[in-house]
């Protein structure tokens, strides 16, 4: 069961796991979010991709789910990248420098 919070991850093809969180990447959140994403993480194959389509808002903690998701497909030798965000977003992801370690495509 998923709820408004949960990541829907898709399978694109077997070598791209796509997952796209449902509202914000915020404190009362990411703890769920985390869960849920490390998870599907597991079952990744060459690529993860990060569908921020639905997040309007991201705090800190948001930022930290983030890398902590990139360092995990770092590890394990799998690209990350993110996709779907939002200027006001992007302007955040710029402000830690976040494209110095993944690929970011804005909406």
């Amino acid at each position: 069961m998923t709820d408004a919070n949960s990541p829907r991850p898709t399978m694109a093809n077997n070598d791209v796991l796509t997952l796209a969180p449902e509202g914000d990447l915020v404190a009362s959140t990411v703890d769920r979010q985390r869960e849920a994403m490390i998870g599907v993480l597991e079952s990744a194959g060459g690529n993860v991709v990060l569908d921020l389509s639905s997040v309007e808002v991201i705090d800190s903690l948001g930022i930290t789910l983030i890398l902590g998701l990139f360092k995990s497909c770092q590890k394990r030798g799998v690209a990350f990248s993110i996709v779907g965000i939002s200027a006001d977003i992007m302007r955040v992801f710029n402000l830690f420098k976040l494209a110095r370690f993944f690929p970011i495509r804005e909406a």
